[in-house]
């Protein structure tokens, strides 16, 4: 019985491959390219899911992007640890096919199609709750320095 890891160390063996056979990158290189593009595609893919808890939960996840930032290094360093590193994605003598080509292409472009969605729903419910609710921060003039600056100037006559 195939396992999900079977499946994502099979992911990890394609990037792998295509850095080392196409862009002729030592193992280093290589290992060092899978983990960064394997961690980027795990990172927008958690993202996306939060997106969807919070349209549907209207729940707000992520308070900030330093929390994304520190999230992704942290799924970075797992995921390093974890799959890429004991290089066993390696041991299972995976053959570059075009089904699995095919699999791998289907699925990024799922992947993205999904983010751009969920990213766009989640654009114009903001786009609304700013509409209903406007702050006080976005209603009304802002004071600026010229402002003050020529409101001395009459207030001195100069």
């Amino acid at each position: 019985m195939k396992t999900y890891y079977y499946y994502y160390y099979y992911y990890l063996f394609r990037i792998y491959r295509y850095y080392k056979d196409k862009q002729n990158e030592n193992e280093f290189q290589a290992l060092f390219s899978a983990t960064a593009i394997s961690t980027t595609i795990i990172s927008i893919n958690v993202i996306t899911i939060i997106g969807l808890i919070s349209f549907f939960y209207n729940i707000q996840l992520i308070a900030s992007t330093k929390y994304i930032v520190i999230s992704m290094l942290l799924i970075g360093i797992l995921n390093h640890l974890l799959f890429v590193r004991t290089k066993r994605f390696l041991q299972y003598n995976f053959q570059k096919d075009k089904n699995g080509g095919v699999l791998i292409r289907t699925y990024l472009i799922i992947s993205a199609f999904l983010t751009f969605i969920v990213g766009h729903y989640n654009r114009e419910k903001i786009f609304e709750e700013r509409r209903k609710n406007p702050t006080i921060e976005n209603t009304g003039n802002r004071k600026s320095l010229i402002g003050d600056i020529v409101k001395w100037f009459e207030e001195n006559n100069l």
